[in-house]
């Protein structure tokens, strides 16, 4: 149930600091500019139902423990993702279990699917439909014109019971780029009406910055590591010159992107301009990181999951032996029990990752990863170690 009055405040840099000198035997990092100390491992909330009690024992749990970050999405389970947040935030909160300074909340904005698509659809009849609207699918559209991000935060912090966000995050514009492709538009003519597009969000999204309605922003894109010849690639170099273009004072701050054992395009593609990887010219800029599909591979179409739990049989005896050749590649990786957590250790121990996103929906999610990371473990270049996971 919604608390009577919105939870006021923000997370701080003294209140995570606060957060983080509690719980000493787990990591934390600096989240780029904001200043912002967040887990090494956040709470992603993709399948958190309002109505699960098992998922909001995890999140109560996670909390506690010492997660302190909090990544979901307007449209994650249409909405009931953020629900069931602003519950458990609001129980905690008036508890005196955590103080709103010291978590840090992330939501995104981009997707109209379910109660947004029928929103969207009965703007249509009434002849008023959202601006700078993209097909993707059946009963998908995406959106990222200045009017539906104010219409999308404004749902959000009421789901999540927030007077404001930490970071709101343009949810996969990319969407505009594959719609592009389908309909014949020359590749070049696309990227310049999507990154004109992407600057015209960036420039609501600081006036919502100024309104206090959120704290700062950024782009969560699975295209970020991609070929920079992909018609679909989003160039962080391109979107970094956007915002600058906009103020030397930007409220630019965080990205969010795929990286795992088998997709490493983000660690060891070169694709800026300056010759340098995404995580090199992120950490250049001093961008937030956050990784998400950690455990949740995409190699030609196909998911592959980088977890025992999802085996049985010879599948788990395949997946300890992939463990295994993992654990040879690095000697920091080598203490890591299972697969799931090797998959974990191996990115946040990687320098320029602020914070890597796990799928935590049940209380035994989150153990899996708050025992990884009680596991001291160096954070250092690991280019070397990337390589050679790449080659197996």
């Amino acid at each position: 149930m919604a608390q009577t009055q919105a939870i006021a405040g923000v997370a701080t840099q003294n209140g995570t600091e606060r957060y983080a000198a509690t719980h000493q035997e787990l990591p934390y990092a600096v989240l780029g500019s904001t200043g912002l100390l967040v887990s090494a491992a956040g709470f992603g909330s993709y399948r958190i139902e309002v109505s699960e009690p098992s998922h909001e024992e995890a999140l109560t749990y996670s909390l506690r423990a010492g997660i302190n970050l909090i990544d979901t999405s307007a449209n994650y389970t249409d909405g009931g993702s953020e629900q069931l947040i602003g519950r458990v935030l609001g129980k905690l909160i008036a508890q005196g279990d955590i103080g709103r300074e010291q978590v840090v909340v992330v939501s995104k904005a981009g997707y109209l699917q379910g109660e947004n698509y029928q929103l969207s659809q009965k703007r249509k009849e009434a002849g008023r439909p959202f601006s700078d609207l993209v097909l993707a699918g059946p009963d998908l559209e995406h959106c990222i014109h200045p009017e539906f991000l104010a219409d999308q935060i404004t749902r959000s912090l009421a789901r999540l019971n927030l007077q404001s966000l930490d970071c709101c995050l343009l949810h996969n514009p990319e969407y505009y780029l594959n719609a592009a492709k389908s309909e014949g538009i020359p590749v070049a003519q696309a990227r310049e009406e999507y990154y004109r597009r992407i600057r015209q969000a960036f420039l609501h999204l600081e006036q919502e910055v100024d309104a206090r309605r959120i704290s700062s922003y950024g782009i969560s894109s699975n295209t970020f590591p991609g070929e920079a010849d992909d018609c679909n690639f989003t160039s962080l170099a391109t979107v970094w010159d956007i915002a600058e273009g906009i103020s030397d004072t930007h409220r630019f701050r965080v990205i969010e992107f795929p990286l795992n054992l088998l997709e490493t395009g983000a660690v060891l593609r070169n694709n800026q301009p300056t010759g340098q990887s995404l995580l090199e010219f992120a950490a250049e800029k001093n961008l937030g990181v956050l990784i998400n599909r950690p455990l949740n591979a995409i190699i030609d179409g196909r998911l592959v999951r980088l977890s025992e739990k999802h085996y049985y049989g010879e599948g788990v005896v395949q997946a300890r032996r992939f463990r295994d050749k993992i654990a040879e590649q690095d000697e920091d990786w080598s203490e890591a029990k299972t697969l799931s957590q090797i998959a974990l250790r191996a990115i946040r121990s990687t320098a320029g990752i602020s914070s890597v996103l796990m799928g935590m929906r049940e209380r035994e999610y989150v153990e899996d990863a708050l025992t990884e990371l009680r596991r001291p473990c160096p954070v250092k270049s690991r280019a070397g170690s990337w390589r050679k996971v790449d080659d197996l």
